[in-house]
């Protein structure tokens, strides 16, 4: 009896040391599953509204350093997403703008929409628009959301985005995804 006593003992200290930190470190998130899913050059999104429907199709971005007539430098990352279905093309497109201090280039963390109720000219935050002609004739505008950018070089951005889009009928859509984008050449 002492015997079996001693051996419970030690198979308890090994499952709770031993087997459970292990099996809790193993997890993962289904967030990250998904976001390895993602291949080189590509974007999946999820789209909810009036219709919902999963977009699914390429990516690419642009870097570019812009210069107003007063000195003032801002850093635009220009993100591109397309998909073809049925023949018809679906455009996402969105410019992460940020006024260039010490460093240069968009930096990486989460980029908040910011209303925008001015000109382009000098803008430092995130514009995006959508072309979904499956959807409506209209194009949809980025009203609210982050875009998340987890990784960026030269040749490639990996990112999520969650953003609310609206159209001139204020027909809403939520699209949700990651990307992973390759230079735009």
């Amino acid at each position: 009896m002492l015997k079996l006593i001693q051996f419970s003992g030690k198979f308890l200290k090994i499952f709770f040391f031993g087997i459970i930190p292990f099996i809790l470190l193993s997890g993962g998130s289904k967030g990250d599953v998904d976001y390895l899913r993602i291949e080189k050059g590509t974007c999946s999104f999820n789209v909810e509204g009036n219709i919902n429907f999963h977009l699914d199709g390429l990516a690419t971005f642009t870097n570019v350093t812009e210069q107003d007539k007063f000195g003032n430098t801002t850093d635009k990352l220009l993100l591109s997403f397309t998909s073809g279905t049925d023949g018809e093309i679906q455009t996402l497109e969105f410019i992460i703008a940020a006024k260039s201090k010490k460093h240069h280039g968009v930096t990486l963390g989460v980029h908040r929409i910011k209303n925008l109720d001015r000109l382009l000219n000098r803008f430092s935050g995130v514009y995006g628009f959508a072309d979904l002609g499956s959807v409506s004739e209209l194009p949809f505008f980025i009203k609210s959301g982050d875009i998340i950018i987890t990784e960026i070089f030269s040749n490639k951005v990996d990112g999520k985005l969650e953003v609310q889009l609206e159209n001139a009928n204020g027909e809403t859509l939520n699209v949700e995804g990651s990307f992973n984008a390759d230079i735009k050449v």
